[in-house]
């Protein structure tokens, strides 16, 4: 059964690393939550100059990226190898391809941590790999949050940040930016980073901050249409 990214997170926190790691789906902010943590944290900085290696899909072959895994580390307990936008490695899906992948997860390294980021798709899952790594390896499906959801979304990541949002600030923010994670977090840190102590964020800092304006914004628009205020809409 694949993993949920925020139960990943913890383990992860808590210092509990998997040999394989098959980030997939359409939303890439969990993706890249889990792969950079990895690559933040699995290691002291000074082991990662000989034991940490992060290449692209398209420039690798999955031979070159298990040959990478199969070696020891050097001087350390562990490395890492991190394939970024994995989508593109050739060739993956067909079966030999596959089959090079689902041959490692039989035995894989104990001393690697192998991470797969593939971004804004999903494996075939009626096929054999993604069945394999369902079993054999940490493997994160990361979906859209639904719109209905955002706000809460936003909620908990504002609380994981040690502060805290009232749900219509949420709803505003949401209709403000849309159901983009990327974007909703990166403009939540940008309010926070001008606290100095746990506090609420409001619409008055969003306005702020995010420079949403007060009158003109999705919010409003939805507001204006469900009145049938045609002068506000077409402003």
């Amino acid at each position: 059964m694949a993993s949920k990214a925020e139960d990943v997170l913890k383990d992860l926190k808590a210092g509990k690393y998997a040999p394989v790691y098959f980030l997939q789906g359409e939303e890439p902010f969990f993706i890249d939550q889990i792969s950079s943590y990895i690559e933040a944290n699995a290691l002291q900085p000074h082991d990662r100059g000989f034991n940490q290696l992060v290449v692209y899909g398209k420039d690798v072959s999955m031979m070159d990226i298990l040959n990478n895994a199969r070696r020891f580390p050097m001087m350390s307990d562990r490395q890492v190898v991190i394939v970024k936008e994995a989508q593109n490695i050739l060739n993956l899906g067909r079966e030999d391809i596959d089959n090079q992948l689902i041959n490692y997860l039989k035995n894989p390294l104990p001393s690697t941590i192998l991470v797969f980021a593939h971004k804004y798709k999903s494996l075939d899952g009626r096929k054999q790999l993604s069945k394999e790594l369902d079993k054999a390896a940490v493997f994160v499906k990361s979906e859209k949050i639904k719109d209905h959801l955002l706000s809460g979304w936003i909620e908990s990541y504002v609380k994981s940040k040690g502060h805290s949002i009232d749900n219509p600030t949420a709803v505003f923010l949401a209709e403000a930016i849309g159901n983009n994670l990327e974007v909703i977090s990166n403009e939540v840190d940008k309010i926070i980073i001008n606290f100095s102590s746990p506090s609420a964020i409001t619409k008055e800092l969003i306005q702020k901050y995010v420079g949403i304006n007060k009158e003109y914004n999705n919010f409003e628009l939805t507001k204006a249409i469900g009145v049938r205020d045609t002068l506000k809409v077409n402003k």
